[in-house]
This record gives structure tokens, sequence and C-alpha cells, in this order.
């Protein structure tokens, strides 16, 4: 059976002995190995083919609760793998290669460029800034809208058939003003961070009441602005901006610039809205797309040894 090997990241080959001697272990609970080429390594580990070649793995894409906590792991793994090395390239969730043959050929035709995009993130890390909606935005505090306080007070003095009528309007009113406050809290966040970040991305997310996820940045920092950053953030949770939303700092790791090494991967997981793929810029260099929910999951298809999954 053929070896498969998961690629979280890829830096320096001078870091290989903290990296190997740390003996991380990443999904599946495989160990975490350099594989050394050059002056560069991939950070990998051994993944069952019976979960991750292509059918099973488009199988449990599809399965939130199955995703999930790999998806995190993977994280977890690239923070780690950011404090051993101090500069990384990690690589979105799902980059799957053939072996570490493939993986070495990969560091091989890509040396140059690979290298080029190390130096050019020396010194910075990437953080995630997200915005959540309390599970009772009115009882947290928000204001609540004139127009929603009249159509409540019109409805408890109605009659049933009008006040049916009433409420149905009241959802749509309340909806527009969620969406109102939302984009508000979204303008204050990007504004609180901007004066300490290089470069923000604000992820496209789905428009759903039923979740609570309200905006998403992905925030490139040079490390000496990582206290400034945590600061922003805690003055604006402090805020009556943030009244009924949590706004929260978490993550850093290396600064993603993996570009179009993912698409050259057995399998790529993409995140729900194919839009999400033009991903952000960091100077030339496409940033990808971080692993979402799968209501769209990735197809595969098979290019020699190698399949990619397009969104």
């Amino acid at each position: 059976m053929i070896e498969l090997r998961y690629l979280y990241a890829i830096a320096s080959a001078r870091t290989s002995a903290p990296i190997a001697s740390k003996q991380l272990r990443g999904i599946e609970g495989g160990r975490v190995e350099p594989i050394v080429e050059g002056a560069l390594l991939a950070a990998t580990s051994v993944v069952p083919a019976s979960e991750y070649e292509e059918g099973p793995l488009n199988e449990r894409l599809q399965d939130l609760a199955w995703l999930a906590p790999r998806a995190a792991l993977h994280q977890e793994v690239n923070a780690q793998l950011l404090e051993l090395a101090g500069t990384v390239l990690p690589l979105s969730f799902g980059a799957i290669y053939r072996g570490a043959a493939g993986v070495r050929a990969l560091l091989r035709s890509r040396a140059e460029d690979l290298q080029q995009r190390l130096t050019a993130l020396e010194g910075r890390a990437e953080w995630i800034v997200a915005v959540e909606r309390a599970p009772d935005l009115e009882a947290q505090g928000a204001a609540v809208d004139d127009a929603l306080r009249a159509l409540d007070a019109e409805i408890a003095s109605a009659a049933p058939g009008r006040a049916f009528l009433l409420g149905k309007r009241r959802g749509e009113v309340a909806r527009e003003e969620r969406r109102a406050r939302d984009a508000a809290i979204g303008q204050e966040t990007a504004a609180a961070i901007e004066p300490v970040a290089e470069r923000i991305y604000r992820e496209r997310l789905i428009d759903d009441a039923e979740t609570s996820a309200v905006a998403r940045f992905s925030v490139l920092t040079p490390r000496r602005r990582d206290a400034d950053l945590a600061a922003a953030v805690q003055r604006l949770s402090a805020s009556s901006a943030a009244r009924g939303y949590r706004v929260r700092l978490s993550g850093r790791q290396g600064a993603e610039d993996g570009g179009d090494l993912v698409a050259e991967s057995v399998a790529i997981v993409r995140a729900a809205h194919a839009d999400r793929d033009q991903g952000a810029q960091i100077g030339s260099e496409r940033l990808p797309a971080r692993a979402q929910p799968p209501s769209q999951a990735a197809g595969h298809h098979r290019e020699d040894d190698v399949v990619d999954g397009a969104p």
C-alpha cells in the first residue's frame, strides 16, 4: 500500500533537529517528522490511506464532527512548528502527498521559490481575530431598534391573525437589524486592528443567524507588534461597540504563504464559498484559504500521482 504523507508546513532545513526531537503528534496520532531536501524541510506525518485516499476522504469531508478536530489539530501543529522553527510556510488543511518521495520532489522542484517565501516572512506571524454573536444578542444588552419595539407593542395588542402577520414582519425587521449590527462590528474590528497589521484579510462567511460567527480576520503582523495587536483586541472587546459580541484573538502561527503548493497535493479541503479561494495577498503571493465547515466539499481527480481538489 502506498504511504500517504500529510504536509503541515515547510521550513528551513536548519530546524530539522529541534522539530525531530520534539516528537510532535499530528493528525491521527502520527509522529510529525521532518523530511529534508537541500536547504528546506517539510514537516509531515503518515496518515492512513483507509481514511485519506480520495474516496474515503471525500465522504468524511461532509462530516463536520470528523473534520473539525482534525482541522484544529492541523493549526496546533503549525503553531508548535512556528515556535520551533521561527519561520514556517504552513499549508491549508488537507495537503497530502504520496510518500516521502512525493514530498522531496516538491521541495526540489520549488526550492528557489520556497526559499524566497521563507525569507520574506521572517519575523512575521499570522493571528486570527474572530467576532462571534452572543447567544442572545438582546439579552447581552444590544440596543433594540425602535421599529422592533413598535412591532412588539402592536403584536401584544393584535388579534391572532394580525399578530401572526406582524410576527413575520418582525422577523424580517430583526434580520435586517442583525445584519446592520454585524456589519458595524465588522467595520469596528477592522479599524481597531489595522494600525498594527501589515496585512488584513477578511474571510467570507455564510450569513446565517443560526451560527455565531460574524467576522473572521487573518492578520499578518511583525512579531514585535504581537502585544499591540492583543491590546487593540482587548480594548475593542471592552468597548460599547462590541456590546452583544465576543471578539477573540487566537492562534499565532506562521504567515500562511503556501500559495499554490496545496494545489499540487493529493487532496485539499477548500472553504464553503468558492470565491474565498481568491485568498489574501502577501506581497505578490497568494495566501491560501483556511478550512471551514464543508458545505461544499472539494472534488478530486487524478493527474498521474497527484489529485487536485477544486472548489
